[in-house]
């Protein structure tokens, strides 16, 4: 622990304000930025390796004990000087460095559902939905397409802490993806504003890819064509449609209520 509080001209202190504001930096040191007090005590509760903590000197006690056990550095800051670098404005700012992890579509569990994120690019709603997928049982969720950086510290404070848990698997490549998918024995089911569609709970989503599409605009032409049953949740009121957070947790819940009704194999 430094014996003098880092000021925020510290190299240190320089760098940790790149991570929290720059994807290219995050990805060079294959890492994520955990904001708050509640964040970096999941990030030292899960299995991931938290590399640097740095903290207010009335913060610091919050994490001593965790940190000393798993001998993570614990770094002193000047008062005042993680306030201008975080995006969570917290009465006791303190902030972890955490590993970041790569995951592949074999990483997923094969009898559980999955959540594809097609081209969602707010980060609140890509959080939410990581915690949504955690929840509710789902073996992963695959941001495609030209989805949010999943390391971007919005998304991490949305998750909850799901982030540092939840296989996250990023895929560019969305016809690849979802050829790859099928080739594993899974069903397409995405999500449509569609009177044509089926409606959500006449779908075996026990297995499934869940796939929802961008926030104003749904999922793309092209994708909807590729998907096996489009999906839709018939609403009773007059609203046109859900926004996508509440979509995918219906059918996320829908999937898990389903398995949960499934006769054990």
């Amino acid at each position: 622990m430094a014996s003098e509080p880092l000021s925020a001209k510290n190299p240190k202190l320089k760098h940790l304000r790149r991570l929290v504001n720059r994807g290219d930096v995050r990805a060079q040191d294959s890492v994520v930025v955990a904001e708050g007090p509640v964040l970096v005590a999941e990030a030292l509760a899960s299995n991931r390796a938290v590399l640097d903590i740095y903290a207010e000197a009335d913060s610091v006690a919050l994490v001593t004990a965790e940190a000393s056990a798993l001998r993570v550095p614990v770094h002193v800051v000047a008062d005042g000087a993680l306030a201008s670098i975080l995006n969570t404005q917290a009465p006791r700012p303190i902030a972890a460095v955490v590993e970041a992890v790569e995951h592949t579509l074999e990483d997923l569990a094969s009898d559980k559902p999955v959540l594809v994120l097609e081209d969602v690019r707010d980060p609140g709603n890509a959080g939410t939905l990581m915690r949504t997928a955690e929840a509710s049982g789902m073996a992963g969720l695959i941001l495609a397409g030209t989805s949010v950086d999943p390391t971007n510290p919005k998304v991490i404070r949305a998750s909850a802490g799901a982030a540092f848990r939840l296989p996250i698997v990023k895929a560019p490549d969305t016809t690849g993806l979802f050829e790859e998918l099928k080739s594993q024995g899974r069903i397409l089911a995405g999500a449509l504003v569609d009177s044509s569609a089926q409606s959500y709970d006449q779908v075996d989503l026990t297995t499934a890819a869940i796939v929802l599409g961008n926030e104003a605009h749904g999922l793309s032409e092209e994708i909807a064509q590729l998907v096996d049953h489009p999906i839709t949740i018939p609403l009773a009121g007059p609203t046109e449609s859900l926004n996508v957070a509440a979509t995918g947790a219906i059918l996320c819940f829908e999937a898990l209520r389903q398995i949960r009704l499934s006769p054990p194999s």
